[in-house]
C-alpha cells in the first residue's frame, strides 16, 4: 500500500479543541492508545541513508510489523508502506536474524476516521505535540484539505519523520 500522510507540529494545548472539531466534522473517535514504536537496524545496509524503516508497534492490545520504503519527492510524504499483524515476540525473531533495535520511541495517540483519512492527535515523549492526517485513497489534496480546515499552515508542517527528529534531539541536546 502506498501511504500518503502530512504531519504538523501543534502545541500540546490545542489537542483538546482539535479533538471537538474532528468529532464535529463527522469523523468518528476510534480511541486513545499508548503506543511503543521499536525501530530496527539492518544487517547489511543503513535505513538511515536508504531511507527505509522497519518498525515493531505494541499498542492496543495490537502488535504489528511495518516496513515503510523510501519517500518519494512531491507536496506531501508519499511511500510504500507493509504491514502485517503478527504475536509472539517478533524483536527476538528480528535479533535472530540480524537486525538491531536501534531506537524506541513512545506516544499517546487519539485516533479518529472518516471514509477517506485516519487522523492522529499524537503525544510524542521528548517531541511534542503533532496531527498525522493519512489519506485512505492516495491523494495529497484530501490531507491538505483537511489540514486547512482544522488550521494547520504550511508552516507547521512536518517533513521529517519522528525517527529522524529523535535522532537529530540526540545529536544536538540543548
Amino acid at each position: 500500500m502506498i501511504e500518503v500522510e502530512g504531519k504538523f507540529r501543534v502545541e500540546c494545548s490545542r489537542l483538546e479543541g482539535l479533538r471537538a472539531q474532528l468529532t464535529g466534522m463527522g469523523l468518528n473517535y476510534l480511541g486513545r492508545r499508548e503506543e511503543v514504536d521499536s525501530y530496527f537496524s539492518h544487517p547489511c545496509r543503513d535505513f538511515l541513508k536508504t531511507d527505509e524503516a522497519l518498525r515493531v508497534r505494541r499498542g492496543g492490545g495490537e502488535l504489528t510489523l511495518t516496513y515503510k520504503g523510501p519517500r518519494e519527492r512531491g507536496e506531501m510524504k508519499r511511500r510504500l508502506e507493509l504491514t502485517l499483524n503478527v504475536s509472539g515476540d517478533a524483536e527476538s525473531l528480528l535479533e535472530r536474524l540480524g537486525f538491531k533495535l536501534a531506537l524506541e520511541i513512545r506516544k499517546r495517540r487519539d485516533y479518529f476516521e472518516s471514509k477517506d483519512l485516519v487522523v492522529s492527535l499524537d503525544e510524542v515523549e521528548g517531541l511534542g505535540c503533532f496531527v498525522e492526517i493519512e489519506s485512505k485513497g492516495g491523494r495529497a489534496e484530501d490531507v491538505m484539505g483537511l489540514a486547512e480546515s482544522l488550521g494547520l499552515g504550511k508552516e507547521s508542517y512536518v517533513e521529517k519523520t519522528y525517527v529522524e527528529m529523535v535522532l537529530e534531539k540526540k545529536s544536538n541536546p540543548s
